[in-house]
């Protein structure tokens, strides 16, 4: 997982399934990570943990 500041907020690109998610806050990133994730794999939410890239 890639996060890179924009101007409205955080873009999360998750190269690994070629998706990305948008938070507006930085302590949203992960949550919006994983809905993504969850969402677009149907692997159950609680069964996914992310680590973002430096």
């Amino acid at each position: 997982m890639e996060v890179n500041r924009d101007a409205s907020g955080w873009v999360i690109r998750i190269p690994e399934i070629e998706a990305v998610a948008h938070a507006r806050r930085r302590d949203a990133v992960s949550a919006a990570a994983r809905e993504c994730i969850a969402a677009r794999t149907g692997i159950p939410i609680g069964y996914i943990a992310v680590i973002a890239k430096d």
